[in-house]
């Protein structure tokens, strides 16, 4: 079971637009790393393409919106401007085929916890 009474890691500024978090992430790995919820996870080598993931629980829906730019430190390091959600995948029915290409990288978390509403956030990498 995850713990998700942890307090999150990011820290938001009150202006959207500016530098609103700067994040920690966890190393690389899959679900079980992903449902420790220590920070995103870098799981691109299961989708060949740049992937960070975390669940909605654990950090998702506090992740900052389009137009607003991270820091990241850890699996992906830099500094990113938040861009739109790229596509919206189902994991019954949707492949790792379906993960858009394209982008410095994406951050992937199931909104409001379904996995049939996986959405994959462009991360444009700006430093």
């Amino acid at each position: 079971m995850r713990d998700n009474t942890r307090p999150s890691r990011r820290r938001l500024a009150a202006s959207p637009g500016s530098v609103v978090a700067n994040r920690t992430d966890a190393d690389a790995g899959w679900q079980n790393e992903i449902d420790a919820c220590q920070g995103a996870v870098d799981i691109s080598a299961h989708y060949g393409v740049p992937v960070i993931a975390e669940h909605w629980s654990c950090g998702g829906s506090q992740f900052p919106r389009e137009g607003s730019t991270i820091t990241l430190t850890g699996a992906a390091s830099g500094a990113f401007r938040v861009g739109p959600v790229t596509a919206v995948l189902n994991v019954a029915t949707d492949t790792a085929d379906n993960v858009p290409r394209g982008f410095d990288l994406l951050y992937q978390t199931c909104r409001n916890g379904s996995s049939a509403t996986m959405t994959f956030t462009a991360l444009t990498r700006i430093g």
